[in-house]
């Protein structure tokens, strides 16, 4: 196994069989974990259990958000998820949908609701192929402190669209004004199951490459990234090989990338097909 292959593993490594089926009105709406059902089925009585599955009947979507307002500081504390964000996110299947309720974002991996995301690869255009502008996560962060990311990435707020998302956090993030940020381009999306204990992210990403100039250097507004070094696309691809701390979901986006952009040769690179094929799976 490939050190590529184990980046694509390390992202999509659930065991579904360790979560519980959660249906709202009949929709497959997330996942639970098994050890975690007795307490939500005690605690939280608008929940049920019809054999293998856990069922939410009756609320409409406004009922539905106060009661998951409720449980949250409920389940913070008792360990089942992070303390909350203050961001509230959609719990829709497939994106686009119509909400059964809204959350506090700490929630989605506690339920395994699905969550949506944009993660874009900025890059400058070089003889010798791209060189990618790669951050690093501040330190203080609770989610992959001080690992590598993408060059902007975000999660999709409610009553935001994937385009306002990404201008949003091109600003925040890597401070990118919006006439540069209209180069980017959708290049299609990457769906996966990441378990983190008994937690799953059930997440899909849109993704999106963003030529640009040489003498623009992103530069974070919003405390979330440490700083940015502009690497030769050899330099991440090595990175990637050798296991190099990038956040679990940045390495298969970046990955994908070099795949397109024709930088891998299938006749060298090892796993070649089997990384192809891992990103021509259906998107939820």
């Amino acid at each position: 196994m490939t050190g590529l292959s184990a980046t694509l593993r390390a992202c999509a490594n659930a065991d579904l069989s360790q979560f519980c089926t959660l249906l709202i009105d009949g929709a497959v709406a997330g996942r639970v974990h098994w050890r975690r059902v007795p307490f939500l089925l005690e605690r939280f009585r608008w929940l049920r259990r019809d054999r293998n599955r856990l069922c939410w009947d009756g609320d409409d979507p406004d009922r539905r958000t106060r009661r998951l307002a409720h449980a949250m500081p409920i389940l913070a504390a008792a360990k089942m998820a992070r303390a909350p964000t203050g961001e509230l996110f959609d719990v829709v299947r497939p994106f686009g949908g119509t909400p059964l309720a809204q959350c506090d974002r700490a929630l989605l991996p506690t339920f395994g609701f699905p969550g949506y995301g944009v993660h874009v690869v900025g890059y400058v255009a070089h003889a010798d192929g791209p060189l990618i502008w790669i951050p690093r996560r501040a330190r203080d962060r609770d989610i992959a402190p001080g690992q590598l990311d993408n060059t902007i990435a975000g999660g999709i707020a409610s009553g935001m669209t994937v385009l306002e998302t990404l201008q949003k956090e091109a600003r925040e993030e890597a401070g990118l004004e919006p006439l540069l940020v209209e180069a980017a381009r959708p290049t299609g999306a990457l769906a996966y199951c990441h378990q983190e204990g008994e937690c799953l992210r059930d997440d899909t990403l849109f993704l999106y490459d963003l030529p640009m100039p040489r003498d623009i250097r992103p530069r974070n507004l919003d405390g979330e990234v440490e700083n940015f070094s502009l690497m030769p696309w050899r330099q991440v691809l090595d990175l990637l090989r050798n296991g190099a701390s990038f956040k679990f979901n940045c390495g298969p986006v970046l990955i994908d990338f070099l795949l397109r952009h024709g930088l891998m040769d299938p006749d060298r690179e090892p796993d070649y097909s089997s990384l192809a094929r891992s990103f021509r799976r259906p998107v939820h």
